[in-house]
């Protein structure tokens, strides 16, 4: 959409005029109730929509031939760059297209060749196919009597690439003046055929021209809403030093988004990945693979990338807060595997880190810590780094090499996003929100070659910045199916605690999305009535826990284009203020804990345990029946954490010290819950008999022929039912002494795999499978004094006397609010009955909100 939109002369009178006025200050401040939004000193919901104007360009194309047009012009002059695409998603079928003009609306000349579809000979001259040759495994081109045939079949492996056909690009476009782009297009089955012009330079793809998108009518529709801040896709405009910095397509987006929304607080996400020009002047820094292959990616170790990317960022928001006064919020500045600051192919099996310069900061972060061999250190070799031979946790007496290359890789990464944050704020004169990806603790239990690849567990380095106001991630890609709970990515609790608000991206797929019936990462919701409770679910769990949210279309294809979604945000205002005014933050009496340091001792191939353990136990935590909270190792450590039950899922790696404040500075009457190894690991050794000092039970290593546990008498008596837990054998697993009485449950050669002691500190129990249940942190609640909301399965949330509850499986669902108080809808204000029980009559995949 950028620059294909004249100005009026009233919108450069309105830009004109806002350089005269006061800028406005967006910041993140602390309030007793939690971190909060504030504009000019005023709270403001922290309720957002996020766009892609880059998408768009869809037409409808069905059995019958019909005609295509659209119109665009530019607030600036394309010279022999421009280029038009035809899409065709990605289905079997075919399509057909004829007569393609480009031509100046006024004076009918054409600007790409006519006749280029008359021949096949005419259309190889004009026209391209991507990808070529080979990679090219799903569309086959065919042209005759002016029209191009394309017949599209599925891939062989199941995989579509990004298949469409364009014109040269030497297509020119002059400024201000209106062009016409026309078409004929039919296809079978029914599809959307995408088109749309862009302006190529030195591998900078800038949209010049394209059916109108859904964009702008998603940001009125939010602004219907009150809903005014709109974060979305923008142009970077990070041009070589030889060229004069041309803001045209950023300003002219923003200008186009000011006036559909006069009041709109514009938060764009920009790209902070060196450019092509950049990497072609600088090859050294692109990121290195194990297999020798260059990432198409600058690492985030090479120096002068970081500084150049920096310096660049600062020039960009400077140039927005006096350009937008009135509307510049602040900007969200992303980069590395989808923009989100984890190292790219963070997910694939070739590992990075054998570029120079993360060989020489390497070298440098080993001659900080005084290694005397640090000019000769190699970056760990990759067989290393895949293998696990002393187990699923790292031995720091015999891996202390790839136990420090773990941490550098957090410190690399967590530098590289302090370093962009300072500089945004300096840009912003510290006057602009500063948001970035950060700190997905708990998604990224599943990396299959461990956790600590990613580069999040730096997150203690980035909270201490006073330059970042915000840190986000998607709603959890786990569990957040229609019968899901949405889980959170990160631990959201001590990001609050540190004066940071916390954000979730809702890219949920809405009934909207094409493929709304096909199981996809996102979810697929098929009707109006499912992307409402879902949309509902997650954000009334955003409004009670005090996290910011915004509702994403993410491929640009209008999945919040229905009033009657955002219904949902008008009816939890009311929910969102009160939750703005309360006197605490949400402090719920169940804590899962993360020590980032316990996560760098995950060895290659550990998701075998971390998985199951840190990735999939939010589901059974979010299904108990009382509301839980996300939150660090070291926070615990210093005795901020308070919560009734307190579960460590990743608490293995402890130094003397920090085993000393947690017996000291534990809270009385506390039940602490120790998963998987906790203790086991000191700084110079792993060591059995220490685990004795955390949790104070005895215990020994145990190689039954599985890792799942079974109930005993006395757990079933607790409400243990089935056994549970991996089917592998892993290594290293835990036993602890325990008579019959404390054991709840046993692996397969009968030692004891769960079992809980009552001492003077208060209650501990030992979980050595590394998995949780909802039966078993339900039974965990009840001995910790939690108050249980209900009994049954269900994504809950309370807290300040209202409830979210989504079910997950048919009612009538028994609420025990644990007061006499009358029970009201608080949405409507309905009244549903009176305390301290209720039966509520609630469906699966519906979501509920209550005041008691």
């Amino acid at each position: 959409m950028s620059g294909s939109i004249c100005l009026s002369g009233c919108l450069v009178a309105l830009a004109l005029a806002s350089a005269s006025v006061h800028a406005l200050t967006a910041r993140v401040e602390n309030t007793p109730g939690g971190p909060q939004i504030m504009v000019d000193g005023q709270p403001v919901p922290p309720r957002m929509f996020w766009g892609n104007p880059g998408a768009g360009g869809a037409v409808a194309a069905g059995r019958e031939w019909a005609e295509k047009a659209f119109e665009f012009s530019l607030a600036f002059d394309v010279e022999g760059k421009g280029t038009l695409h035809f899409r065709f998603g990605q289905n079997p079928g075919e399509v057909w297209i004829a007569d393609v003009r480009v031509v100046e609306a006024a004076s009918g000349r054409d600007v790409l060749k006519p006749g280029s579809f008359a021949t096949a000979e005419a259309f190889a001259d004009v026209w391209n196919l991507w990808p070529p040759g080979e990679q090219n495994t799903v569309g086959k081109v065919n042209v005759a009597d002016g029209t191009v045939h394309v017949v599209l079949t599925n891939p062989p492996q199941g995989k579509w690439p990004d298949f469409h056909f364009h014109s040269d690009q030497n297509l020119s476009f002059r400024a201000h003046t209106r062009y016409r782009c026309s078409f004929r297009v039919r296809a079978v089955p029914e599809r959307s055929v995408t088109t749309a012009l862009y302006s190529v330079d030195k591998g900078t793809w800038t949209r010049i021209g394209s059916p109108p998108g859904p964009f702008l009518q998603q940001v009125a529709i939010a602004r219907d809403a009150a809903v005014n801040i709109v974060s979305f896709a923008a142009p970077n405009c990070w041009q070589s030093p030889d060229k004069e910095t041309d803001w045209v397509a950023l300003d002219g987006l923003c200008r186009e988004i000011i006036a559909v929304n006069p009041k709109v607080l514009l938060l764009p996400r920009v790209g902070a990945d060196a450019p092509r020009w950049w990497l072609d002047q600088h090859p050294e820094a692109l990121m290195v693979y194990e297999d020798g292959r260059k990432g198409p990616k600058a690492s985030v170790s090479h120096r002068q990338y970081r500084a150049d990317a920096a310096a660049h960022l600062e020039r960009l928001c400077r140039h927005l807060a006096e350009t937008f006064p009135q509307h510049f919020a602040g900007i969200h500045p992303c980069g590395q595997n989808t923009g989100e600051w984890f190292y790219e192919d963070t997910w694939k099996r070739e590992l990075s880190g054998y570029d120079p310069a993360t060989l020489q900061a390497w070298r440098e972060w080993l001659r900080k810590r005084g290694d005397g061999n640090a000019d000769r250190a190699e970056a760990p070799d990759a067989k290393s780094r895949h293998a696990a031979p002393h187990g699923l946790l790292r031995n720091p007496a015999l891996e202390r090499r790839l136990i420090d290359f773990n941490r550098f890789q957090q410190d690399e990464m967590s530098d590289m996003v302090v370093a962009l944050a300072a500089a945004a704020r300096r840009g912003t004169a510290g006057k602009g929100l500063v948001v970035f990806f950060y700190g997905y603790h708990y998604e990224f239990g599943a990396i299959g070659n461990g956790a600590p690849i990613c580069g999040h567990y730096g997150l203690r380095r980035v909270l201490q910045s006073p330059d970042i106001d915000i840190l986000c991630s998607p709603v959890s890609y786990f569990d957040r199916q229609l019968y899901g709970t949405g889980p959170c990515m990160s631990p959201a609790e001590s990001i609050m605690a540190a004066g940071k608000l916390w954000l979730n991206e809702d890219d949920t797929r809405t009934y909207l999305d094409p493929r709304k019936a096909e199981k996809t990462q996102e979810g697929g919701l098929v009707n109006l009535e499912q992307t409402k409770a879902i949309m509902l679910r997650n954000t009334a769990q955003a409004a009670l826990r005090g996290f910011g949210t915004w509702w994403m279309d993410l491929p640009g294809q209008g999945w919040f284009a229905d009033p009657a979604i955002w219904q949902e945000i008008v009816r939890l205002r009311p929910v969102d203020e009160a939750m703005a005014r309360r006197p605490k933050p949400f402090t719920p009496d169940i804590a899962a804990i993360i020590g980032e340091d316990s996560v760098c001792h995950l060895a290659g191939g550990a998701h075998r345990a971390s998985r199951p353990l840190i990735y999939e136990s939010r589901a059974a935590l979010g299904r108990c029946g009382a509301p839980y909270g996300q939150l660090m190792l070291d926070d615990a450590i210093a005795g901020k954490v308070t919560a009734k039950l307190q579960v460590f899922l990743a608490a293995w790696s402890l130094t003397p010290e920090q085993r000393q404040q947690l017996a000291a500075r534990r809270p009385s009457g506390v039940t602490r819950v120790w998963c998987y190894a906790p203790g086991y690991l000191l700084p110079d050794r792993a060591d059995v008999a220490a685990m004795r000092e955390v949790t104070g039970f005895t215990h020994r290593e145990v190689s039954p022929p599985s890792s799942t546990a079974t109930p005993t008498p006395e757990g079933s008596k607790l409400g243990l039912k089935d056994s549970w837990g991996p089917k592998d054998a892993l290594k290293p697993l835990f036993a602890v002494d325990a008579t019959p009485a404390e054991t709840l449950a046993t692996y397969a050669d009968g030692s004891p795999a769960v079992a809980m002691r009552r001492s003077q500190r208060g209650l501990d129990v030992f979980i050595g499978v590394p998995q949780l249940t909802s039966d078993l942190v339900r039974a965990l609640a009840r001995l910790a004094g939690v108050h249980l909301f209900t009994t049954e399965d269900a994504a809950l949330w309370a807290t300040d006397a209202y409830l979210s509850i989504h079910a997950v499986k048919d009612g009538p669902l028994t609420i025990h609010t644990g007061r006499g108080n009358a029970i009201t809808d608080a949405l409507d204000g309905a009244p549903l009955g009176r305390g301290p029980e209720l039966k509520l009559d609630i469906r699966a995949g519906e979501t509920r909100v209550l005041r008691y």
